[in-house]
């Protein structure tokens, strides 16, 4: 027995699923990339200009040649993660975010190499996360290098997989040759992919020229490619629940078909931010009773396809202030992990992700391991059922003083409140704020990752300089 967020049908699952292959089929998506529409069109796929036309039997055969199971690696072996995941999905931080709370005034501002390199440290450190996403930009680094930056900075400060963006080919290119340096060579990353990489649609039914030439190229490198939907409901997607998943599932599904056409049974994650609009200001409204619904929604669609998901992110994005918030952000922690997606990234962020705080990791992290109380396994077999037990006691007894009740309370009866800490200093005073300060201190004053060797840094120094050259020429 365990806790699971079903929104679809099995027979509304099917009919999200013909719904999108009818659009690819009858409208198609929009591919701006030459070179993407030329391999589509060399695998049966129709193209009109810009517009390509899947048919269904393309689709199908890309959904078969996915794999349903992945492994991504991570720098230290101990922390990869085999996917399909357990009972909770693996955690990591928000990304890509353009600002960051200072730690110590609080002001918003610019991020730099050193803020990226403390979120890196401070989620090294939490076992609570399991992957890590460059929460921030290195703001200080010209625009064109900052996914590569990023992603160095985030491999020299953190063992655990590495997911980052990637907007073109050329970036692409230098991103693999730089995990290359850790990892032994290329061949050794197509083994054993020490990053992964997310990318964009744009809402509706467009993959750019830039994103999708990097996520053939990826693809083609064995690296796992996570293709974010985030089509907004009302706005570039049908008002209705069921029109958004249908075009947000069809653009999934063409993103499968790309990677698979570029690299037959090339890894990738079906990876959903499919919401509500706000129609007031028309922005993201990760608030939306709606949203939990959509991911229960496309959790199931990539369950029907038996893709890796990356479907339910959670984005409390507000500090706890007292125990009735907190136990809020807990159960709706525990809402979005009844999802059962592979991977949720959200931790740390601020303000629709525009800004990250250091702090916030600390009481996000907080927040989920009270969350995991909602699901953990339970079994059913004769010795839970207690029928005899149950017999023995009778009416008007009672079973605290059984045998069997000291042996399965521990595991069936969560016995801790929600002022028990498991990350936060147990004994610390102050503010929930005040305390996840004072962890975020204690950890970048005492702990330090272990660093990559020597050898492998300098090659990617010499990769960092080299690819500066090329991208922004040698003026």
């Amino acid at each position: 027995m365990r806790a699971l967020l079903t929104f679809l049908s099995e027979g509304e699952v099917e009919r999200i699923h013909e719904a999108s292959l009818r659009i690819l089929k009858e409208t198609g998506v929009k591919v701006l990339s030459e070179k993407v529409r030329r391999l589509l069109a060399e695998n049966g796929a129709e193209v009109d200009g810009d517009i390509v036309k899947i048919p269904g039997s393309l689709v199908e055969e890309a959904i078969r040649r996915a794999p349903q199971e992945m492994t991504l690696c991570a720098r230290e072996p101990k922390c990869d993660l085999k996917i399909p995941a357990g009972d909770s999905p693996f955690l990591s931080t928000s990304g890509f975010s353009p600002f960051v709370d200072d730690f110590e005034t609080g002001e918003r501002r610019k991020p730099t190499r050193s803020d990226l390199r403390d979120f890196a440290i401070v989620s090294d450190y939490l076992d609570t996360l399991d992957y890590f996403w460059p929460i921030v930009i290195p703001g200080e680094v010209s625009p064109p290098l900052q996914e590569l930056h990023a992603l160095a900075i985030s491999l020299e400060n953190n063992r655990k997989h590495i997911q980052c963006s990637c907007v073109t080919e050329k970036i692409a290119r230098w991103q693999i040759r730089l995990a290359s340096a850790i990892a032994g060579g290329e061949e050794e990353l197509k083994k054993k992919p020490i990053f992964s990489t997310i990318h964009c649609p744009v809402a509706p039914l467009t993959f750019e020229k830039d994103s999708s030439d990097a996520m053939v190229m990826l693809a083609r490198a064995g690296i796992p490619t996570a293709p974010m939907t985030m089509v907004l409901a009302a706005t570039t997607a049908p008002a209705t629940i069921a029109g958004t998943l249908a075009v947000a599932n069809a653009e999934e599904l063409a993103a499968v078909v790309i990677t698979e056409c570029a690299n037959p049974g090339a890894p990738m994650i079906y990876t959903s931010e499919a919401t509500p609009a706000n129609m007031k200001t028309g922005e993201i409204n990760y608030k939306a009773p709606e949203y939990p619904l959509i991911c229960a929604g496309a959790a199931q669609m990539a369950r029907f396809y038996k893709i890796p998901s990356l479907v339910a992110d959670v984005s409390l994005e507000e500090a706890p202030f007292d125990s009735l918030s907190f136990e809020r952000n807990v159960l709706k922690v525990a809402m979005s992990f009844m999802s059962h997606t592979d991977l949720s990234p959200w931790l740390g962020s601020r303000d629709l992700a525009l800004s990250a705080s250091l702090s916030q990791v600390i009481l996000d992290a907080e927040v989920c391991e009270h969350a995991r109380a909602y699901l953990r396994r339970f079994e059913l077999n004769d010795d839970t059922l207690a029928l005899d037990l149950i017999h023995k006691v009778g009416p008007g007894g009672h079973f605290l003083g059984e045998k069997h009740t000291l042996e399965h309370f521990k595991k069936e009866i969560w016995s801790r409140e929600l002022s028990d800490a498991f990350v936060l200093d147990p004994v610390a005073k102050g503010t929930l704020t005040e305390r996840a300060k004072a962890k975020v201190r204690e950890i970048l004053a005492t702990y330090t990752p272990p660093p990559v060797e020597e050898g492998a840094h300098k090659k990617m120094e010499r990769i960092l300089g080299d690819a500066e050259k090329d991208i922004l020429g040698d003026s």
